[in-house]
């Protein structure tokens, strides 16, 4: 359980900033939503923030679970765009446009993209023709908005909110870092979970402090101890899948290992390699969830979710179609793959089972070949060993 922290509301809660840096199925959205309910706010409000609407969804799903089904008045949740255009951009808007009710959203056509030859902090540089904020531009404008402004927009906040809680802290990058820092830097308590394993997403395509965020954040963090007032804690135990598959997970992406705290007792649990003449009779079976590392691996017909997608669900059985970077990798663990980040999500998805599917079953010093009892029917397999 999240610890509670017993300071009264009128302290000071600078020294209460808190990061999580954990593994996946280690509980990170249930300790957020946990420390949410049971820390005190007074009249303001507590912000939770996740950088994808399906982040924000799980954060409100875990909150109501948590809490009788409701999500109570003081509780904001948004998604890291939202939070940004209504709290930060737009209140202050005057600031740079001498007039308000201009910007109403985001243009994020060029987010990933095209270079932009605009002259830096000019209307161009942050707007469109449309008066929408560039996406790739947002978190740069919020710091420049607060400079314009003598600190007002980040005053703002702490006037509004006693907690911001951030999920998924490894997909923020760029000038994200820097508004992260105004947030730590203020009297609001910020409280932040992710994994930097998990890095396979980022809030846009940028240059600037790459070696500040995504996977580097929590490295970058650690600097910031003593002056940002950070209580770091980390923790590699999962609850969510068997040792076998924190074993396997452990070879796709090596340093700080994780451990498995689940124990269970099901049949034919653990990671597996099954070919395709058997795969009906296995998804028939055992109904497990496809996927994929992008759309341009065959499934067979068979439905399927990529990697990416699956970031942050749990599921009791998956079945992996192995692109070529994955089929190699099989057939040598010992050899490194060379963006493991959107394959660790892949392979730590399932509590119980995760299969492979290979046209030839490969066996070597981590698989074994034996049998598996699929329905009536006797299969042969290939399972993981450490």
């Amino acid at each position: 359980m999240t610890e509670k922290l017993n300071i009264p509301i009128t302290l000071s809660m600078q020294s209460q900033n808190k990061i999580i840096m954990a593994c996946a199925g280690s509980g990170k959205t249930w300790g957020i939503c946990q420390d949410a309910i049971n820390t005190p706010h007074g009249a303001k409000k507590v912000l939770m923030v996740s950088f994808t609407n399906k982040g924000v969804e799980s954060l409100r799903n875990e909150y109501e679970k948590q809490n009788y089904g409701v999500v109570d008045q003081h509780i904001k949740i948004h998604s890291w765009y939202q939070f940004l255009l209504k709290d930060l951009i737009k209140p202050y808007q005057s600031f740079f446009l001498e007039d308000i009710n201009i910007i109403r959203s985001f243009d994020f056509s060029n987010m990933y993209g095209a270079r932009d030859f605009s002259k830096k902090n000019t209307l161009p540089y942050f707007l469109n023709k449309s008066g929408d904020v560039k996406a790739n531009k947002a978190s740069e404008f919020v710091v420049y908005l607060n400079e314009k402004s003598n600190g007002a927009v980040i005053k703002r906040l702490e006037e509004i909110y006693s907690c911001i809680y951030i999920d998924e802290l490894q997909d923020l990058t760029g000038r994200d870092i820097e508004l992260l820092e105004l947030l730590l830097k203020s009297s609001i308590r910020v409280y932040c979970v992710g994994d930097y394993k998990q890095s396979t997403l980022k809030t846009h395509n940028a240059k600037t402090n790459k070696k500040k965020s995504g996977e580097n954040i929590f490295g970058y963090l650690e600097t910031l101890k003593d002056s940002h007032h950070l209580e770091i804690i980390k923790n590699n135990k999962s609850k969510r899948f068997i040792q076998d598959i924190a074993d396997f997970a452990n070879l796709v992406y090596p340093g700080d290992p994780i451990t498995s705290v689940k124990e269970d007792s099901l049949e034919y649990m653990g990671v597996y390699q099954i070919t395709r003449k058997n795969i009906d009779d296995y998804i028939r079976y055992f109904q497990p969830k496809v996927l994929i590392y992008d759309k341009r691996t065959s499934t067979s017909g068979y439905m399927s979710l990529n990697f990416g997608v699956s970031k942050g669900m749990t599921l009791d059985r998956s079945i992996i179609f192995p692109n070529g970077p994955l089929k190699k990798f099989l057939k040598d663990p010992t050899k490194s793959l060379s963006t493991p980040h959107k394959y660790f999500v892949g392979v730590t998805r399932s509590k119980y089972s995760l299969v492979f599917v290979v046209d030839k079953l490969i066996e070597n010093r981590y698989f074994k070949r034996e049998t598996m009892k699929v329905g009536d029917k006797v299969i042969d397999v290939a399972k993981f060993y450490l």
